[in-house]
């Protein structure tokens, strides 16, 4: 009997409560409605991160990042922690990542068990020969030129060049037309053998600016006013050089929106080739995503320093003939970390050592447990851009955060000592901090010591190989650097 196959997805800063899948009022995924409506549609998952380096690398292992070793101080995983590529390779099948985030690279150790890799669509190799050198020199140079041109006007220039093409209008996005095309034509090859295929997708990540077609869609603001959100910039918020107006949060939110539903489209496309190629009901299909955004909740905005709902709670969604009835709501809280143990319990394969429990059969988890260590190193590429910003401006933010969260409370412990409390039954928008009046709280501290006690923190087996020039130049243009 053939094995089944595996389709991975995550998708970067997609928070659950704008899935319309998950009761948004808009119709932001009527494609992600349409496939949980075919499976199983998870109330309750978390990340076990805020950003996404460590949130992929506990994907993709099962594993804390305490306990994988990838983290805001070095973005690496060593080759001595297993992957779930690592073990689908091992068990035969033929395996690929397409990745549109830098922090999903050959650079960060995160290639690893993967026969094929692709960023942005492109095959990655690790050897180059001397013309492919030229060619990228020239790349580097065209790209410094264009660099002068504010961005504003570029996107001007591509709408109007676009207007009578809405094919290739469609195309300016962050990565995934061209990783539709890999993908359609990496699953056309070797069709005798079973499959494991992760994709990273980057929208909506900020900045948040959907192909032309569906920017329109939710944006409510006249049609020069889109051009101002491409200036998006966490550096200067958390700063202090930067506030956001009401009006102009939710015109990012239009916009992020927007960005949704476009992704939505594509992976509808990619689960209708799966349909016509009758491998959707060979395929465990899971669509979750690496962490999500905020939008203004506590004072926070983008994705980082924190560890509030909107930014932890993630979508995900389970499509396995094998397993579920369809059109099912799970209420259980179930955690990133499970999606390794489950998907090869699911696979019919030997576990490997995680911090995850499979949730196909397993009972219901008491807690979810989510860290962030310091962002200093992030910090540090902002205090690099000379737009005036100085550490001082970003000390309140400099700290280590865990989370300890049940069904009913939530507790986020951080180092400076600064610790919160909710009672999420009755405040579910975190807006009353109990921390010192509920003697709950410190029940949970209690317990989440006691689970940071079990884990095992990962010694580096090696330096961090680090990113070149050209990826850090590359990692500015999303707010990172």
């Amino acid at each position: 009997m053939k094995k089944p196959n595996l389709l991975l997805i995550s998708i970067d800063s997609l928070r659950a409560d704008h899935l319309s899948a998950y009761g948004y009022a808009k119709e932001t995924t009527p494609y992600l409605t349409e496939l949980a409506e075919e499976g199983v549609l998870f109330q309750n998952a978390f990340s076990a991160s805020n950003w996404t380096g460590a949130a992929v690398a506990s994907l993709l292992t099962g594993r804390y990042p305490t306990t994988h070793g990838y983290t805001n101080q070095r973005y690496y995983l060593d080759a001595d922690v297993p992957t779930l590529a690592d073990r689908m390779q091992a068990a035969g099948y033929r395996t690929a990542c397409f990745s549109n985030n830098l922090y999903i690279t050959a650079q960060t150790g995160l290639n690893r068990g993967f026969d094929d890799f692709y960023y942005r669509g492109l095959v990655s190799r690790q050897e180059a020969t001397a013309s492919r050198s030229l060619l990228r020199t020239r790349a580097a140079a065209w790209s410094r030129l264009k660099q002068r041109i504010p961005l504003a006007v570029k996107t001007m220039m591509r709408d109007t060049a676009d207007s009578l093409n809405t094919q290739k209008s469609l195309c300016r996005d962050d990565g995934a037309a061209a990783t539709e095309q890999a993908i359609f034509h990496w699953l056309a090859q070797q069709p005798e053998r079973p499959f494991f295929a992760y994709v990273h997708y980057q929208e909506p990540h900020s900045p948040y600016f959907p192909p032309k077609p569906y920017r329109k869609r939710f944006f409510p603001d006249g049609w020069l006013r889109q051009w101002d959100y491409l200036r998006f910039d966490p550096a200067l918020y958390y700063g202090g050089k930067k506030a956001f107006t009401a009006r102009e949060m939710e015109n990012y939110q239009a916009l992020y929106d927007g960005e949704i539903a476009y992704l939505d489209w594509r992976m509808g496309r990619l689960f209708d080739f799966l349909r016509r190629r009758d491998l959707i009901d060979q395929t465990m299909v899971i669509v979750t995503a690496d962490h999500g955004e905020c939008f203004g909740e506590n004072g926070y905005i983008w994705h980082a320093f924190n560890l509030y709902e909107s930014l932890i709670r993630v979508p995900l969604i389970v499509r396995f003939g094998a397993w579920s009835r369809g059109n099912e709501t799970d209420d259980r809280l179930v955690q990133s970390v499970d999606i390794l143990p489950t998907c090869l319990q699911a696979m019919g394969l030997e576990p490997v050592p995680s911090d995850g429990v499979s949730f196909l059969h397993a009972p219901a988890r008491e807690a979810v447990y989510i860290e962030s260590d310091s962002a200093t190193m992030m910090v540090q590429r902002w205090l690099e851009k000379g737009v005036g910003l100085k550490e001082d401006d970003f000390s309140q933010y400099l700290r280590d955060l865990c989370c300890y969260r049940t069904h009913e409370a939530k507790l986020i412990w951080t180092s400076d000592g600064q610790h919160e409390f909710y009672d999420l039954n009755q405040d579910p928008e975190e807006k009353h901090n109990r921390f010192g009046h509920d003697p709950l709280g410190n029940e949970f501290v209690r317990q989440l010591q006691k689970w940071r006690s079990r884990l095992q923190p990962h010694q580096a087996d090696q330096a961090q190989p680090g990113f070149d020039k050209q990826t850090w130049e590359k990692l500015k243009a999303l707010g990172y650097a």
